[in-house]
């Protein structure tokens, strides 16, 4: 079970381990992960070639935390420009971010620090990226990618409404924990849970949209039913392999940043179909 919560600048470490019982043959089972949740924002004015120490005041601390953990892993790690670490994506996206004050004991003076994050990006979303393509900071580089790249995929018809996934990111230190698990199923389970948060509402009833309608026969509003995509770095795929994604081959490879990516898709049950759905997740 997660513990999460809604952005704040207080963290709950009042937890105090339980006894152990007699004849107990087994420890007391860890805490869970406190997890942050910060719904999309807007119109953020975050500086992108300042550091998250150095930006406005107005700046939640969630984003603040997760671009601080981003940073480490995306810009010192990899060689990212900072620059380009923030994007537009960023203003219309859903953050999570773990923090250190699960795995330390409640006695602990030690403020908790961010060490994980993941966000979750809404349709709509630009085409599938080109295969062959060179891309930097979003924009394509290279004039000649590779032809008959295509829009529609193994796994997405180009027309369904589909939630991505990206920027996961643990710092090196706390890796191989199992904690970009958590991130991973957070989200998951959020838009599971609110499957049409981002499901655009039909316009009010009047004689011309009505008189439209009967002309068209009618047409269906974008709706969200359970396709997750991620654009994963070549090395990653066996860990979002754990967590359901598969390689679309039909999307190809191509460059983000200087790092070859490949297209994955995962697709779970919404609704009421959501209680039958049962995914298994590794460390």
């Amino acid at each position: 079970m997660i513990n999460m919560t809604m952005d704040t600048t207080s963290f709950n470490s009042s937890t105090t381990p339980k006894e152990p019982q007699p004849n107990t043959p087994e420890d007391p089972a860890p805490p869970a992960p406190l997890i942050t949740f910060l719904p999309p924002q807007g119109q953020l004015n975050y500086l992108g070639h300042n550091h998250p120490l150095n930006q406005p005041d107005n700046i939640p601390k969630t984003f603040l935390d997760a671009m601080s953990v981003r940073e480490k892993v995306y810009v010192q790690e990899q060689s990212i420009a900072l620059e380009n670490e923030f994007d537009d994506d960023d203003h219309r996206s859903c953050h999570w971010v773990l923090y250190t004050s699960a795995f330390h004991s409640p006695q602990t003076s030690t403020p908790p620090i961010p060490i994980g994050t993941i966000r979750l990006v809404p349709f709509p979303h630009p085409p599938h990226p080109l295969n062959g393509g060179i891309y930097l900071n979003n924009t394509l580089t290279n004039p000649s990618p590779q032809p008959n790249s295509p829009t529609t995929t193994y796994h997405h018809n180009e027309n369904e409404p589909y939630i991505k996934l990206g920027r996961l990111a643990v710092i090196k230190e706390h890796r191989n924990k199992g904690l970009a698990r958590h991130l991973v199923r957070a989200a998951i389970d959020w838009m599971q849970t609110h499957p049409a948060t981002f499901n655009p509402s039909p316009p009010s009833p009047s004689p011309t949209t009505l008189e439209m309608d009967v002309t068209a026969g009618g047409g269906e509003l974008p709706k969200w039913r359970g396709l997750f995509c991620i654009h994963a770095q070549e090395d990653a795929v066996t860990v979002w392999e754990k967590y359901g994604f598969r390689v679309d081959e039909k999307m190809g490879r191509w460059w983000e940043e200087g790092i070859p990516h490949v297209g994955m898709w995962l697709r779970v049950k919404v609704g009421r179909e959501r209680e039958d759905d049962v995914q298994s997740f590794g460390g």
